[in-house]
């Protein structure tokens, strides 16, 4: 095999567009829902956009040629995506579902949420089996959250739970509904930027403040994740769910040693703190947290990304990921090239079959 090939590929976040937002989810929504959105058809974004053409983060050659934007049609990406590139499967995270967590009233969020699963369910994952779809929920009201995740978990080609980030963070016992429906249907969460950090009272804030432009938003995401995993591993959701596990996309990767050493050191100081962590905290993160290669981050020199792959332990916790349609993805053709094959294998497939039992639907579904 040649060194920047690998035979079987699964690209772990892949954006899919609705032409038109919520006008697009009509069909999908309930008539009394119909009403309440009738004059409210755009969804909220972030005024700091990327500075560039169309202050969008979709690249434009992404546009299908029957008009449309960039992901909005599963059969044009099949093309230039799965096709091109090889892809066994690719994970389906609406980062425009994930605006959902900006509304104020749950009642809207849930029902938003519900019609975004109806729509990829539908639109989506029946055109391509190789279409998996990380669901969409709605954390407003953990409960209504769960049954969700119960209706429709056991679908064919769900394969995770995306959890649009709040205020709250992750290790509060506010998600233990989330976290127990994703355990009892096999299911992964996924976290995610969802373009409204630090911009609205009810997405997640950015530490210190509000970032005053795009440049530093983007800069700061991994902040988001590091704050949230540790909080997951100290307030013991590992250990009172031990089955859970979670994806952090599009947060980097590169700062996860130093937030595994500055866990272990802790925990040898202020254990007495946390009675209920059995081992030491980077084991936790490192048993049931996996990390998404998108961006690839770009050390000044090449040995220096080794070197963070080999104290990441990366054959295991890293996954594959392109971030397709937006500006900055990766293909699979030029990243971590110079890799030796069983790593290589493992990042680009093995580790996300295992993720999402990918290997076992095949067989059971």
């Amino acid at each position: 095999m040649e060194a920047n090939k690998v035979n079987k590929i699964i690209d772990a976040d892949v954006h899919p567009w609705i032409n038109g937002d919520i006008k697009g989810l009509l069909p999908y929504l309930g008539k009394s829902m119909q009403k309440v959105f009738d004059c409210r058809l755009t969804l909220p974004d972030h005024p700091l956009r990327p500075p560039l053409e169309k202050s969008t983060s979709i690249r434009l050659d992404a546009k299908p040629p029957g008009g449309g934007a960039g992901g909005s049609d599963p059969i044009y990406m099949r093309e230039v995506l799965l096709n091109r590139y090889n892809i066994e499967h690719a994970i389906l995270t609406s980062v425009q579902a994930g605006k959902i967590v900006v509304y104020p009233n749950p009642i809207e969020a849930a029902a938003l949420a519900r019609a975004f699963n109806d729509y990829f369910l539908n639109e989506w994952l029946t055109i391509d089996s190789r279409y998996k779809l990380a669901m969409c929920i709605a954390v407003h009201d953990p409960l209504k959250a769960a049954e969700e995740i119960r209706r429709i978990g056991h679908e064919k080609g769900v394969v995770a739970v995306f959890m649009p980030l709040f205020n709250i963070l992750m290790g509060n016992s506010y998600y233990y509904p989330i976290y127990e429906a994703a355990e009892e249907l096999g299911l992964p969460i996924l976290i995610h930027p969802t373009g409204t950090e630090g911009g609205f009272s009810t997405s997640v804030s950015m530490a210190g403040g509000v970032p005053s432009s795009y440049i530093e938003r983007h800069t700061d995401f991994p902040q988001i994740a590091y704050g949230n995993l540790v909080s997951m591993v100290f307030e013991g959701v590992f250990v009172r769910f031990p089955k859970l596990k979670v994806l952090a996309a599009e947060f980097g990767y590169s700062w996860v040693p130093s937030v595994m050493w500055r866990m272990d050191q802790n925990w040898r100081n202020f254990r007495k703190e946390v009675p209920w962590l059995e081992k030491e905290p980077s084991k936790y993160l490192l048993d049931h947290v996996r990390f998404t290669s998108q961006p690839v981050e770009e050390p000044e020199k090449g040995k220096y990304l080794m070197q963070i792959f080999e104290m990441m332990h990366a054959e295991k916790t890293l996954i594959f990921s392109t971030d397709y349609p937006h500006w900055d993805n990766d293909f699979p053709d030029n990243t971590f090239t110079t890799l030796p094959e069983p790593v290589r294998q493992r990042i680009f497939y093995d580790n996300a079959a295992e993720l999402f039992n990918l290997n076992k639907l095949e067989i059971t579904r």
